[in-house]
């Protein structure tokens, strides 16, 4: 026998629907790029085209200008402002609405001058959802609210590719600082 819903027992139920965090940022941190930038990214394109050139690796052309061309548009064109929501189902990222048990930790980021809340997802695609947080909302704040839900890491797990992306990035600046 099914137990009965009366007025007391719903009031008890909480609101699913409920905003607990939200808040409008951009879609991604962006950081404006001088000339040097757009210099070295175009001399180490053409060195690796006039390379894979005398290979005769065409298609192989055709990638590396299409990464340069992906990194020419990500650095020149500024980022939208996006709504992100915390509910008691799940996240809500610039319109796209992401349950909890898809999730399986959580930290923070810095980039840019520019504070972001990391997800770890279960699913293949995407890997990773990221924030950037607003001025109004702290780490804390936000922290205390997702940490209800999820685990929250201190220091993000890393694999070869970010370990290798570091060392580069430390070892061929595209730019001086």
């Amino acid at each position: 026998m099914p137990a009965e819903t009366t007025p007391s027992s719903l009031e008890n139920q909480p609101d699913l629907n409920e905003v607990l965090l939200s808040w409008k940022s951009p879609s991604h941190p962006f950081k404006k790029r001088g000339r040097i930038f757009y210099q070295t990214v175009f001399a180490f394109t053409f060195l690796l085209v006039a390379i894979v050139f005398f290979l005769h690796e065409f298609m192989l052309i055709g990638v590396i200008l299409s990464i340069a061309f992906v990194t020419y548009v990500t650095s020149t064109v500024s980022p939208i402002e996006v709504e992100h929501k915390v509910t008691p189902l799940g996240f809500e990222n610039a319109g796209r609405f992401f349950r909890w048990m898809e999730f399986a930790a959580f930290w923070f980021e810095e980039k840019w001058g520019y504070k972001m809340v990391v997800f770890q997802t279960r699913l293949q695609f995407p890997g990773q959802v990221r924030a950037v947080l607003s001025r109004d909302i702290t780490e804390e704040q936000a922290k205390k609210i997702i940490g209800k839900y999820m685990l929250f890491l201190e220091k993000p797990p890393s694999n070869f590719v970010d370990n290798l992306s570091k060392w580069f990035s430390e070892k061929i600046p595209l730019e001086t600082a």
